[in-house]
């Protein structure tokens, strides 16, 4: 997924690229799930990512219930090792509410090279599960949960394009879970095949978080989930999920890096551009910041309708000595806060805040736009 993201048709892809063309591979499915008699329909090519291709193949569940499913494989025999280390953080991180899930995997290492013929194994009956469905496909190759609302680059250029805010009530739900996605790297749920997803919490036991760098995150590596699934504070903005974990890694600076770099993205989608935050720094309340775009002293007045909480919060996230910035455990309480708290009457006079009015955004923003 990731650059892989609905927003990206199969035009936007060359027509070649490494050792098989983009065309061939699409082929090698299309027949390999063709033959696995009324289970899969395979629907083509969603995009390209740094590592690879994903497509979108329809399951059938039972006679009346279906689900969409994207499946991710490497181009070049180079990018293997990249998808291998997705499929393992993955694993890693299974059970992440805010973290693309991880359905089934499969690597055969037999004949990587070249054009990836030779022997195969084609599935001539309904194979049981999806881990079955995989027999047969060479290489590394993975099956995760569809995002069908697209990444946040497509709904950042649509905001451009119609030069809208975003509601509070939104920015900070979409704040909340780009802070679940690091709580989720910092300490991984290891979660079974068959558990449900939860939402990351911060250990209360004292236990240290992981060195775990995400490493690629920016705005098409953030997808739109559905509105719902079973947590409350998902009952009127979807969830956002973190994708695309080819380069991530245990590094030097673990939190730190993942939440510099989530808060960065949350000032580009106040200002609706990419804000460089390295060319402005400024005192704030005793400390310096990098958040001065959203500031009273800075362009703050470009935003009048931003929560002042908000515009202090990011401060302090971008607070350029590390010393002066709010713990995960910190950041997670409250942004959790807001979100429970702040309804439409903390806004008074702002009618896009009502859920009314952030439902018809969210409708014509997320839900209706091109794919």
């Amino acid at each position: 997924m990731g650059s892989n993201s609905p927003g990206r048709g199969p035009g936007s892809a060359p027509s070649s690229y490494g050792n098989l063309s983009i065309d061939q591979i699409e082929a090698e499915l299309r027949t390999h799930f063709a033959v696995q008699w009324r289970k899969y329909t395979f629907e083509g090519l969603l995009g390209r990512g740094a590592f690879g291709l994903t497509f979108r193949v329809v399951e059938k569940l039972s006679a009346d219930k279906f689900r969409r499913l994207a499946i991710k494989r490497s181009l070049r025999p180079r990018q293997e090792d990249d998808l291998r280390n997705e499929i393992e953080w993955l694993k890693t991180l299974r059970g992440a509410e805010h973290i693309v899930r991880i359905l089934a995997s499969r690597d055969d290492r037999e004949s990587t090279a070249g054009p990836r013929r030779g022997r195969r194994t084609r599935l001539r009956h309904s194979p049981l599960n999806l881990q079955d469905s995989l027999t047969g496909l060479y290489g590394p190759i993975v099956v995760l949960e569809y995002l069908e609302n697209a990444d946040i680059t497509r709904l950042y250029n649509r905001l451009v394009q119609h030069d809208q805010l975003l509601p509070n009530r939104i920015l900070w739900s979409f704040f909340l879970c780009l802070i679940r996605a690091c709580v989720a790297l910092a300490y991984p749920p290891r979660g079974a095949e068959d558990e449900p997803n939860v939402l990351e919490t911060v250990p209360t036991d004292g236990t240290a978080p992981s060195m775990i760098e995400h490493a690629d995150l920016h705005t098409a590596n953030i997808m739109i989930g559905e509105v719902g699934g079973g947590f409350a504070e998902h009952n009127l903005v979807p969830p956002l999920k973190f994708i695309d974990f080819g380069r991530t890694r245990e590094g030097f600076q673990g939190v730190s890096d993942n939440v510099w770099k989530i808060s960065r993205i949350m000032i580009n989608l106040i200002a609706r551009q990419q804000v460089r935050i390295s060319a402005w720094i400024s005192d704030y309340q005793g400390f310096e910041t990098r958040a001065t775009e959203i500031l009273h002293h800075g362009n703050g007045a470009k935003y009048p309708t931003l929560d002042d909480d908000l515009r202090d919060f990011l401060a302090r996230c971008l607070a350029d000595e590390e010393r002066d910035r709010p713990t995960l455990a910190n950041m997670l309480e409250i942004a959790e806060n807001a979100v429970k708290n702040k309804t439409a009457a903390a806004y008074p006079g702002q009618a896009g805040e009502t859920d009314e009015e952030i439902r018809n955004l969210l409708q014509r923003f997320i839900y209706d736009a091109d794919t």
